[in-house]
């Protein structure tokens, strides 16, 4: 099963393949699990054991995420499409509109296409990432479909937190969480994988085994920079350095979610310090009160308080 590839996990693993092998897998599936856990390459990996069991060519290509893609234009209610991919039996939906949220439109797609019964497949798979990104409207028009959907269509849905989830959508599926692996088993994964071993250990241990947290800090440029300029933040929280963190977050002020990455990787320093991880700049009292205070400023981030005021007051309260 294309789904043995995903680490850890195994109660989940167990649990749906023996749903998949019984064919009585359930319609509609909600995967919940901190970014970084996998939860994405999880739900392809169901969808690709579903519609391929035999696995092969299609199946590997729904794993790198090469399926249809709905996207719409904000405020075009209309303007709904499903881009074609390498895998026609599957349908991605990914937020699109201000802060990542759903579109109508994408959603209104989808369901149009999921509809169209021209394809030879059996089966039909949908996957709706970061679901509590929908809102009332998108969410209206997702049950339409939930509630009688075509035949031999799948749904999977992720989340980074159960209680983010509509609970009209939450109730039609069944749910499933997503844990990180032992520290050590993340960090033997990603040597696999072509991480150095050092840097493999040292961030698996601070992000506590969330493997794609691991992989993207250690491969992708972009994602090691905003690392660094936490590990930054951390070091000047640590001094009480007021000017430097203002510096650094003043870069952020027209950023909202690369604030929030940045805070939230501050808070796995913090983390880091709490457990006495000598990985972190951050200890004791210092690492608890900076933990606090980036999750204030997270939360008001997240319910669209002015990004220059939350990072104003968040350094000076460092």
């Amino acid at each position: 099963m294309m789904l043995d590839r995903l680490e850890g996990n195994q109660a989940l693993k167990e649990e749906v393949g023996r749903m998949l092998a019984a064919r009585r897998l359930s319609h509609s599936l909600l995967l919940v699990g901190e970014e970084g856990l996998g939860a994405g390459f999880a739900a392809r990996c169901i969808a690709a054991d579903y519609l391929y069991p035999a696995g092969g060519p299609a199946a590997e290509a729904l794993l790198r995420g090469e399926c249809c893609r709905a996207v719409a234009k904000a405020g075009d209610r209309s303007s709904g499409q499903v881009e074609t991919g390498i895998v026609r039996e599957a349908i991605s939906v990914e937020g699109m509109g201000s802060g990542g949220r759903y579109l109508v439109g994408q959603v209104t797609a989808m369901r149009s296409e999921i509809f169209n019964t021209s394809l030879s497949a059996e089966g039909r798979a949908v996957l709706l990432y970061h679901a509590e990104k929908m809102n009332g409207e998108s969410a209206n028009a997702l049950l339409k479909v939930m509630e009688e959907p075509p035949e031999g269509v799948l749904f999977v849905l992720t989340a980074q937190s159960l209680a983010g989830v509509l609970p009209t959508i939450r109730s039609r599926c069944v749910s499933f969480a997503l844990a990180p692996v032992p520290a050590e088993d993340c960090a033997a994964f990603c040597a696999g994988q072509g991480v150095p071993k050092k840097e493999a250990a040292r961030l698996s241990d601070l992000f506590e085994g969330r493997i794609g947290s691991v992989l993207a800090a250690a491969q992708d440029p972009a994602r090691r920079r905003q690392l660094e300029e936490a590990e930054a933040l951390a070091r000047a929280a640590a001094a009480g350095d007021h000017y430097a963190a203002s510096v650094l977050l003043a870069r952020y002020e027209r950023d909202k979610a690369g604030a929030v990455v940045l805070l939230r990787d501050l808070c796995a320093y913090a983390a880091a310090g709490l457990r006495g991880g000598k990985i972190s700049p951050l200890q004791g009292q210092a690492a608890a009160g900076t933990a606090r205070l980036a999750g204030q400023a997270i939360w008001q981030l997240e319910r669209q308080v002015n990004v220059k005021i939350v990072l104003q007051v968040f350094a000076a309260s460092l």
